[in-house]
């Protein structure tokens, strides 16, 4: 059982940035979209137990490059009167403040979520956790499911994509501090078999800012659209052909006009667990460098 007299009820989100390098709203987006993560984590954490949840918001500001947002958890909607003491709402703001350090930590721990075996043990460990705190004490208390789990890490996930390849986030609180994993990837096979509830699909004529271009034809491109890092694979072979023999040169940095396919891959609360892009063809190349000559 958890020493009562350390137990605290609040957190930290710390990302780091190259101040006046890249779009400053992606530090904002990213710190939103991680908040409302959270928050969702928190939400089913607490769901077997018939508890609900609110976190404030203390925002401390930006020192050296860094946004660092402070958040109390806010016990509220106990229904048993004999829980309605400091102490159980104590334990359980410090059980949300450990399991979702732990599903971080978990999360920072692996390259790829393949299967739902591996999250499993994650399952585990969260119950372990809740042995630990004395949350087990309150009725039919469970941890969340193999596709709660999925769709709250998928959540953390999408957040992260929005911060550049120098961008880095962490979570923080009283026992410890650990990195969130920008790189983790979710298997196509688990957001179809597990998270998908529909799929929306689109094209149309789009710009996108070059990031890594695929010089040996064997990888994805990786492009900047609408303020998101995505790869797309090109599928009009001629060009792939012109830009490998250097008819056609790209750089990063340069766009492209191309006709673009999306897919969007919605969980069953309505949320986007997954998008699929690919380019059905490239229409005109849009070079930086020569744009800036031709402004001037």
């Amino acid at each position: 059982m958890v020493d009562q007299d350390t137990l605290t009820d609040s957190f930290e989100i710390i990302i780091d940035f190259k101040p006046g390098e890249g779009d400053p709203a992606r530090v904002f987006k990213t710190m939103s979209g991680l908040i409302d993560a959270l928050q969702k984590i928190d939400r089913h954490l607490l769901s077997t137990m018939s508890v609900s949840m609110e976190s404030t918001l203390i925002l401390e500001g930006i020192e050296k490059g860094s946004l660092k947002a402070k958040f109390r958890d806010l016990i509220e909607g106990v229904p048993d009167e004999a829980l309605k003491d400091g102490e159980i709402k104590r334990i359980l703001g410090y059980f949300l403040l450990k399991s979702k350090y732990k599903i971080i930590e978990w999360c920072g721990e692996r390259k790829e979520v393949s299967d739902r075996k591996s999250v499993k043990v994650l399952e585990g460990e969260l119950l372990k956790i809740a042995e630990e705190t004395d949350v087990k004490r309150i009725p039919a208390y469970l941890p969340p499911s193999t596709e709660t789990l999925l769709s709250d890490i998928n959540a953390v996930q999408e957040s992260l994509s929005n911060l550049e390849s120098d961008d880095n986030a962490s979570y923080s609180y009283r026992d410890g501090i650990t990195s969130f994993n920008k790189e983790l990837n979710i298997s196509n096979e688990i957001v179809r078999q597990v998270l998908t509830k529909e799929v929306i699909a689109s094209s149309g004529i789009r710009i996108l800012k070059v990031k890594k271009p695929d010089y040996l034809g064997s990888s994805m491109w990786q492009f900047r659209y609408e303020s998101h890092a995505i790869e797309a694979k090109i599928l009009q072979e001629e060009w792939l052909q012109k830009f490998q023999s250097r008819t056609e040169e790209v750089r990063p940095g340069d766009s492209l006009k191309v006709e673009l396919k999306e897919e969007i891959f919605y969980g069953y609360e309505g949320e986007v667990v997954y998008r699929h892009y690919e380019i059905i063809k490239v229409i005109s190349i849009i070079n930086t460098q020569r744009q800036k000559q031709i402004d001037f």
